[in-house]
């Protein structure tokens, strides 16, 4: 199980654990046999037999047509359909080359999707299981308003592997749903900062919900690095 080192609103911290939140779905997709589908990877074509290499052989786009109609120049006929079990991300360059060197930059969009900052990538290390523990920042936010604001990437269970832990975290549960909120959690030595799950990861805010029912406890941590914005208005000009 994966772990994080968080505190409470007394200060007090613990390593918990953290699992993916997924609720089951009561339908199962099958196919005419009754077997259940399940998805797979397979080659759909390779860069030999692109638009772009087609052109080079046949000389022109309208050629290439010619030979579509007559056969199957785009169909790499030994790898085509093909599944696939591992796979590796690779970078290639405009000639789809495969390339070992690269330089990434980060790019940062506002609301409107215009660029607003190009800079150089730095990697980010993990900030949830260091000396340092996740703070408790005590700022609250209305459920009803986080999901009217917020668009919620990931979410996490988040529990216990003892009664001391499982009292730790009971506590914390049952104040936020007495508060029918949600708090904001940040990494740190101030409590500011966006939490990164793990080496090279995106920086998120976290925000911690929780649902009681008698001993029961269910903790949830979203993650979102997205925020709903309204479109601001364009104000019509009137000539005088």
């Amino acid at each position: 199980m994966r772990t994080l080192n968080m505190s409470n609103d007394k200060g007090r911290n613990a390593e918990v654990h953290y699992v993916n939140h997924k609720i089951k779905s009561s339908y199962t997709f099958v196919d005419f046999s009754g077997q259940p589908i399940v998805n797979k990877k397979y080659i759909k074509s390779t860069s030999k037999f692109d638009l772009d290499s087609l052109v080079e052989s046949y000389g022109s786009i309208e050629a290439v047509a010619e030979e579509i109609i007559s056969g199957d120049p785009e169909i790499d006929m030994e790898v085509t359909g093909q599944f696939l079990q591992n796979s590796s991300r690779v970078y290639v360059n405009e000639d789809e080359n495969i390339v070992y060197r690269i330089k990434k930059t980060e790019k940062v969009y506002d609301h409107l999707g215009e660029l607003k900052e190009e800079r150089e990538y730095v990697q980010k290390k993990s900030n949830i299981n260091g000396e340092i523990p996740i703070r408790w920042t005590g700022k609250h936010i209305p459920k009803e308003s986080f999901f009217r604001k917020f668009v919620s990437m990931h979410t996490y269970r988040i529990t216990h592997d003892s009664g001391l832990k499982y009292d730790f975290l009971f506590d914390m549960a049952t104040k936020l749903s007495e508060q029918n909120a949600m708090m904001l959690i940040a990494g740190g030595e101030q409590g500011n900062q966006p939490l990164i799950m793990q080496d090279s990861g995106k920086p998120y805010r976290a925000f911690l919900e929780g649902r009681v029912k008698g001993e029961q406890y269910l903790l949830l941590m979203h993650l979102t690095n997205m925020e709903l914005k309204p479109i601001p208005q364009q104000t019509e000009k009137t000539e005088e």
